[in-house]
């Protein structure tokens, strides 16, 4: 990269810095990598670092803006960062000197918007649309959202395995008897899902004795010495080693046995190729029984002590990964099964980039694998060396969340002085959470580790949380990291009371609710596990603490304005939760309570209960038999049914369908109960009378609007968001029908597959979030603070590792041994990957909890709830509170660990007894009686009419303010001036050559030529315009969107129309035009001649644009009104002031005049085109200003209501 200019912080912005962030600020002279801790203001120092290349205060530029790029982590960061940037820049403008210094800031504000700050997919798609030629891609081509792209990855895969079924393909067939067909179509559906191209390029061809001797060597080389190093660093081992070394025994055979075991422990490093036998040795001298007694030992503590250790030393010897054996026989054959699943996977993949490239779709690993095979192809040296001269700084955000491709592609954009010069990249090892994403802090690191000393720069000054939080952050955390710990040092001092961390632990045998629960919670809690009935009293302890502390209104939290000591508020709270699955179970304490909350991120739009509902209702819908989901439709608000009816139904009819749509209705129902089934029968029979002609959202709208189950969300707890997140299911029911119409079988089949796998979908917004207590995900809270933050559920267990296969670059592709071969005690390539992966997953769970801890501001609340609360507070159970209780004593708070010079011990409450509050336990409801507000409300209406709110009254419009405008608008005007004016009369002229004089017979009475014309348009825009014979099809589907009745005969007319079209030369040449678009919107600025007018702009719609084989472009508008063949010119020169706005549109979009501008008429099938010289395009040009200035001087303006 370009440059090594040395820049200067200005003297302003210098007074405000940490000599850390000064420092990372003037090293213009050198790539950096800057280690920001949690809270330490990275944000600002990006933009700081990004405007000090800019700065117009130093000699000459040093960079230009387009020199300058900026890789962020999401594009709400990117937005963030550039509104950070242009506010910086404003306020620059203010301060500044010098008018010379005042102009640059002003010309670079408005030239923000082009700032290259994006996300690297972003960037990476921006590149390949530049360079289309060379990646191979289409230069429009479309990026698949994640759900667009898993659907169509999920079709794909089910279409070629029916394929290969029907061919009787021999592997299929064989994994699918080993896997079972339905699970093996998921495990290949999620290796799709991961980035696996370079797993599958590499052992493509591979054999399975090359892939077994590739293990063998990865077991000897790395994974024996990291599962010994494992063993023992585990704590019973540590502590017998610990007792070996320092117990003072009376027997001298007990002190000899002492040495063989700290001797075995030691050749477990020393001699791994006998590790088994080692370990077996060591079981069998770890033991108690029939070696010494409580009488031998100083004290009967330190026995027990020994005891406890030699039984869990002796457990882990016999679970050890290491105890699994090389057998060839499996090993040779788990390798074969791993090849073939690979090769079948393979197989998917190509047909799946064949259906991608024939959609000219992409997704977002495809933009990082053409972008990386573009940076480094050794065709392309010119590209290469054009973009890294085109840069003089790459700035890379959140640097630790990266994946070795991206961290790959920032060094070839850098070019080969990518340690020298030219990079700067933040990150903070600590915070990398995103292993599931594919992020390799490891990799990360490794770059830090390449750039000389000078370069690795750190933030350690925090301003966010007060001290004592960071005083606890510091003495839990200063030894969980395998790299230096840097502690955090706070900005501020200490303003809220002590002590600001609290250890709040429950017990499931401790009553809840000021004596006694309200009965349907105690009946709910009977459904529930028991680890979910110790969550569920965690979760009530939770909510008490919480009322407690915003009834007592002591002033605990820092406001974010004012700078001073508040009450707590409900926004002040955040919930933090390593995972959504057991939300409900907050979310009911907290409404037990009357604490206003918000669920944000994460993959909970999924999981609530209203798409539950609607998912349940489509599928009722599309099928007749599917009386499950039947079932799940008729007991939701959506109908309403009880249990016992749907029970007395299927008692009587045999199935629930064939009960629902009886004649005669079971006598054991109410009258209440018959009406709703007649009710919920009638909805379902209309709605699937009209499924197959509507489109998906339509059909939805509608289902919702005959239930009314917006009104019922409505009257529920939290309903605004429920109904925001079914407007949300609308949205996406709309954008399915735009690129599938109608097509419910999709949308079901999508919804379905998001209602299992639960992509990451956050919740509809409905409310402001800062007026309720949030509960998201640790990772979503990644960024932001909060003035108290609870991580509740630290006794959760860490789940059990998937037993799925993995594709691995190094090892292969990897399935377990169990699995391929039935060999339970066989160490395949599969069980060294499980290990490894349970090494990351172990360092990532404590990154988790650091970067929960870190978002509080002034208050930290660790929770967790346990079966009896003294013994498991001495031996937790869970990985969590194992880290705690290594540093922290879990009954006092107390911390029990020497720590590090300067470091401050922290104060920590520990609360165990119920949290007392004056609030009662409210009832579980769904909400108000409908019935009864109903009712009430036409009492109020028969009384009192009352009057109707000035606020709710028409309010009238300003058209003298108008800036936009459609030609129709304008069209009476401009037809009359045409109509009277003599020298419009020639604009037009007919091209007979192209008239084609086949009139239709008579047209049906009663069709409104609007709708029709409509109708027509749509069909148009869909069709195929070599295809011909699906044109009536297509009529038929979509005419009842605009004809309620007699939407045959539409349909039919329509047909006729546009078939006697496609038939033409004219069509013939749309069929095989280079570039073809329809329905194209634009906007088109009109400059006015009076100085005095604003100015405005027409916006509009042309039907047809195309460019033929030479390059030229060619401009039709479909008219659909019946004309005659002799009053066709007349017609035409009404729509010529059009034709000539739709020509300077396309002038304005494309640089050029199209070659013809193009009226078709499809009533006689006969074109006009229209030509104009300059005169009268100035006459038209002043038509056009009258007419709108016309309209801006109404005197009785529209009302809108």
């Amino acid at each position: 990269m370009g440059g090594s200019e040395v820049g200067m912080t200005p003297k302003k912005t210098a007074t405000l810095l940490t000599a850390e962030q000064r420092l990372a600020l003037d090293a213009h002279d050198r790539s950096v990598s800057l280690a920001a801790g949690a809270g330490c203001g990275k944000t600002f120092v990006l933009t700081e670092r990004f405007l000090s290349y800019l700065e117009p205060s130093v000699l000459g530029p040093v960079a230009e803006l387009t020199e300058l790029v900026a890789i962020t982590f999401t594009d709400a960061a990117a937005r963030e960062m550039r509104e950070r940037i242009r506010n910086r820049c404003h306020q620059r403008l203010q301060e500044a000197s010098s008018e010379g210094e005042k102009q640059s800031w002003q010309q670079l504000i408005p030239a923000m918007d082009e700032a290259r700050i994006s996300t690297i997919h972003s960037f990476c798609a921006t590149l390949l649309r530049r360079y289309a030629a060379e990646a191979a891609v289409d230069p429009h081509f479309e990026l698949l959202s994640g759900p667009a792209a898993e659907l169509l990855r999920i079709q794909t895969l089910d279409n070629r395995l029916r394929q290969l079924l029907i061919a009787n393909h021999e592997p299929l067939i064989e994994l699918a008897t080993r896997f079972g067909l339905q699970n093996l179509r998921d495990i290949i559906a999620d290796l799709l899902s991961k980035n696996t191209s370079r797993a599958l390029e590499l052992w493509g061809t591979a054999t399975s004795s090359e892939l077994v001797a590739v293990w063998r060597q990865h077991h000897a080389e790395h994974f024996v010495p990291a599962a010994v190093q494992h063993f023992l660093a585990e704590e019973p081992v540590s502590k017998l080693r610990e007792l070996c070394q320092t117990s003072a025994v009376s027997k001298e055979t007990l002190q000899d046995r002492f040495q063989e075991i700290l001797s075995l422990l030691g050749k477990l490093k020393q001699e791994p190729d006998s590790v088994v036998e080692l370990l077996g040795q060591l079981h069998d001298m770890a033991r108690v029984q029939g070696v010494c007694q409580k009488v031998d030992w100083s004290s009967e503590e330190e026995f027990n002590h020994y005891r406890d250790a030699c039984n869990e030393v002796r457990k882990l010897t016999k679970k050890s990964p290491l105890q699994r054996l090389l057998d060839d026989a499996a090993l040779e054959q788990t390798a074969a099964v791993g090849l073939d699943l690979l090769h079948l996977v393979a197989d998917v993949s190509t047909s799946y980039k064949r259906v991608k490239q024939g959609r000219s779709v992409l997704e977002f690993d495809d933009l990082l694998v053409k972008t990386y095979r573009l940076l480094t192809n050794e065709q392309f040296p010119a590209i290469q060396r054009k973009l890294n001269q085109s840069m003089r700084l790459l700035m890379v955000d959140e640097f630790q969340d990266t994946d070795p491709l991206q961290v790959a592609i920032v060094q070839a954009l850098c070019g080969e002085q990518w340690a020298e010069q030219g990079l700067f990249v933040v990150g903070d090892f600590k915070q990398s959470i995103y292993r599931f994403r594919g992020a390799e802090p490891e990799v990360s690191d490794a770059l830090r580790a390449h750039l000389p000393a000078a370069s690795r720069l750190s933030l350690t000054t925090n301003f966010r949380s007060q001290p004592a939080i960071l005083d606890f952050v510091n003495a839990l955390f200063c030894e969980a990291f395998e790299q230096t710990y840097e502690p955090l040092v706070a900005h501020r001092s200490q303003q809220a009371p002590l002590p600001a961390v609290e250890f709040l632990w429950s017990c499931d045998q401790q009553d809840v609710g000021n004596g006694v629960q309200p009965a349907e919670f105690q009946q709910h809690a009977l459904h529930r596990s028991p680890a979910q009935r110790e969550r569920t009293q965690e979760a009530r302890f939770i909510a008490r603490r919480l009322s407690q502390l915003l009834d007592e209104a002591e002033p605990i939290v820092v406001d974010p304005q004012s700078r001073l000591l508040r009450p707590l508020q409900l926004g002040d709270i955040a919930i933090l939760l390593r995972s959504l699955s057991d939300v409900n179970i907050y979310e009911e304490a907290l409404r037990e309570y009357g604490l206003d909350y918000y669920l944000t991120g994460g993959r909970a739009f999924y999981a609530q209960q209203e798409i539950h509902d609607v998912l349940h209702l489509l599928r009722a819908v599309a099928s007749l038999s599917d009386d499950l989901s039947l079932a799940g439709a008729l007991r939701s608000p959506l109908f309403s049914l009880e249990d016992e009816t749907l029970f007395w139904l299927v008692e009587a009819h045999g199935s629930l369908g064939s009960g629902l749509f009886a004649a005669a209705l079971p006598p054991q129902l109410s009258d209440a109960e018959c009406a709703k089934v007649r009710r919920a029968a009638s909805t379902l029979q209309g709605l699937r009378a009209i499924k197959d002609c509507k489109l998906v959202a339509e059909l939805l709208r509608m289902a919702i609007a005959q239930t009314g189950y917006d009104a019922i969300l409505l009257a529920e707890f939290m309903g605004q968001r429920k109904l925001a997140n079914v407007h949300k299911l609308l949205e996406q029911a709309r954008s399915h029908d735009r690129s599938n119409p109608g097509d419910l079988d999709g949308f079901i089949t999508q919804l379905s597959e998001f209602v299992v796998r639960t992509p990451k979908e956050p919740l509809a917004a409905s409310r402001a979030e800062c007026d309720a207590i949030r509960i998201m995900t640790i990772h979503n809270s990644k960024g932001l603070e909060f003035g108290l933050v609870v991580v509740p559920d630290l006794g959760r267990k860490s789940p059990h590792a998937s037993s799925r296969p993995v594709f691995d670059e190094k090892l292969g592709p990897l399935v377990s041994p169990e699995t391929a071969s039935q060999h339970e005690n066989c160490c395949a390539g599969w069980n060294m990957h499980q290990f490894a992966e349970q090494q990351h997953e172990m360092a990532e769970r404590n990154r988790l909890l650091y970067v929960a801890c870190t978002r509080a501001a002034d208050r930290l609340i660790l929770s967790s709830s346990f079966k009896n609360l003294e013994k498991d507070l001495e031996n937790p159970s869970s990985a969590w509170l194992k880290f705690l209780a290594k540093r922290f004593c879990l009954q006092s708070g107390q911390c029990i660990v020497d720590l590090p010079t300067n470091y401050c011990s922290p104060q920590v409450l520990v609360t165990t007894d119920l949290p007392p509050t004056e609030r009662k336990p409210m009832s579980k409801s769904r909400g108000v009686d409908l019935i009864e507000l109903v009712e009430k409300t036409n009492e109020l209406v028969q009384r009192d009419k009352g009057t109707v709110p000035g606020t709710v009254e028409p309010v009238p419009v300003d058209v003298g303010d108008r800036k936009r405008f459609s030609f129709s608008q304008l069209t009476g005007q401009l037809i009359e001036a045409i109509d009277s004016d003599a020298q419009f009369s020639g604009l037009a002229s007919q091209r007979s050559n192209r008239a084609w004089e086949s009139m239709e017979s008579g047209e049906p009475v009663g069709l409104d030529s609007k709708d029709l014309g409509t109708l027509v348009h749509a069909v148009l825009e869909r069709v195929e315009v070599g295809n011909p014979s699906e044109v009536q099809e297509l009529c038929d589907f979509l005419s009842p969107l605009y004809f309620e009745e007699d939407w045959q005969q539409a349909a039919t007319l329509a047909g006729e129309m546009i078939g006697r079209f496609l038939v033409t030369d004219r069509a013939q040449e749309i069929a095989h035009a280079k570039t073809l678009c329809r329905e194209v919107e634009f906007l088109l600025p009109w400059s006015l001649q009076e100085e005095s007018w604003t100015g405005c702009y027409f916006h509009g719609f042309i039907d047809c644009l195309y460019q033929d084989a030479v390059g030229d472009w060619h401009l039709l508008d479909y008219k659909s009104n019946r004309v005659s063949a002799e009053g066709v010119p007349q017609q035409a020169n009404h729509y010529a002031m059009q034709m000539f706005v739709y020509s300077l549109a396309c002038q304005q979009a494309l640089g050029v005049l199209p070659v013809e501008n193009t009226l078709l008429f499809l009533r006689p099938t006969t074109e006009f085109g229209f030509t104009w010289q300059d005169s009268e395009r100035s006459a038209m040009a002043k038509r056009i200003d009258q007419a709108i200035r016309s309209q801006s001087s109404m005197q009785n303006p529209p009302v809108y209501s």
